[in-house]
């Protein structure tokens, strides 16, 4: 019963898994790429920063090559937990997203297999839920399904 419970609940999460992670992979690849480029000009400024202190003569164990060495170890702190957050906020923002996309579609899919399969077959109104994306894709088909009984009569 548990399991039942939990593959329930991973299926309602992932309607169309392969569409959602896809979704996910890229906005996790955009992140990275910029986390990556931030990372890469900051350490090309805590660079620049040891090259004018070697220019000016300073020796290695001077004062401002600790505070500029502390700062750098202080950066990559807070890049690494801004990683993790973006990381955290993707994946859940993600998850979301893509279930009020892949979810009208499925329950489309869903509806009109179910219509399909019965014998004469009955068009019946589709309703999706609040929030969802594609609410024009509910509203045509609910028009065609009037218009079909209309045209029954």
């Amino acid at each position: 019963m548990v399991m039942e419970q939990k593959n329930r609940k991973t299926r309602s999460v992932l309607i169309n898994p392969r569409f959602q992670w896809t979704l996910i992979g890229y906005a996790a690849f955009i992140a990275t790429l910029i986390l990556l480029a931030v990372y890469g000009l900051f350490s090309f400024g805590f660079h620049e920063f040891v090259h004018i202190g070697n220019q000016a003569g300073l020796p290695v164990d001077h004062v401002y090559f600790q505070f500029i060495k502390m700062q750098e170890a202080t950066f990559l702190r807070v890049i690494a937990a801004i990683a993790v957050l973006i990381g955290i906020i993707l994946t859940v923002g993600g998850l979301i997203i893509s279930h009020k996309i892949a979810g009208p579609i499925y329950r489309m899919q869903k509806e009109l297999n179910s219509m399909s399969s019965q014998k004469p077959v009955v068009p019946r109104e589709i309703h999706f839920r609040k929030g969802d994306f594609f609410p024009e894709l509910s509203e045509a088909f609910n028009t065609f399904v009037q218009n079909w009984y209309k045209n029954e009569k």
